[in-house]
């Protein structure tokens, strides 16, 4: 479970040396872990940002600044009749990074568990937008069976090592059946 998120709040990641790191990960992991996990789904993913904890003016081979990794909800398509989408992005905050691989999962709860139906990958400048984003569909079988949809988005700089963290975006339940 993840916790409630609380408007305005930003979790920053940051990426240096290997130990530190893993440090930062092992300290944010432990910030966010609930003290019970149960099986309630989360109200709000938290935004992501990153960051190299450096400020402008990096040497070769520096940091890859900050930047926001962002996605909608799962929702039916405005151009394909009977379609589902969800759609994953990057915002650059600051820092020398101008493309990332941005992957969404399509997923489908079906009994207790979580079931990818589409990915989607594509490399994108900042941004959003239909050009600058990636997008995962599913064409639903019917439009009267009822299940919960959510999309995951990962974000990878391109150039930049990267880490495990992916965003979650709130589920929907949808008459689409799968």
């Amino acid at each position: 479970m993840t916790r409630p998120h609380i408007e305005g709040e930003i979790h920053v990641r940051i990426r240096t040396g290997a130990a530190s790191a893993a440090l930062a990960g092992l300290l944010a992991v432990a910030a966010t872990a609930p003290a019970q996990a149960d099986d309630r789904e989360p109200t709000q993913p938290p935004r992501s940002t990153y960051s190299n904890g450096h400020g402008p003016g990096l040497a070769a081979g520096g940091g890859v600044g900050a930047f926001v990794t962002e996605g909608d909800r799962v929702h039916f398509s405005h151009t394909v009749r009977g379609a589902i989408n969800a759609h994953g992005w990057w915002k650059r905050l600051n820092g020398p990074a101008k493309k990332a691989k941005v992957t969404v999962w399509l997923q489908v709860k079906n009994n207790g568990h979580w079931y990818t139906l589409n990915k989607g990958v594509k490399t994108v400048y900042s941004g959003g937008g239909s050009g600058k984003r990636a997008s995962a569909a599913w064409k639903c079988t019917n439009l009267v069976a009822k299940y919960s949809f959510r999309s995951v988005i990962d974000v990878d700089i391109v150039g930049y090592p990267d880490d495990a963290h992916k965003k979650i975006t709130d589920t929907q339940t949808l008459f689409c059946g799968t």
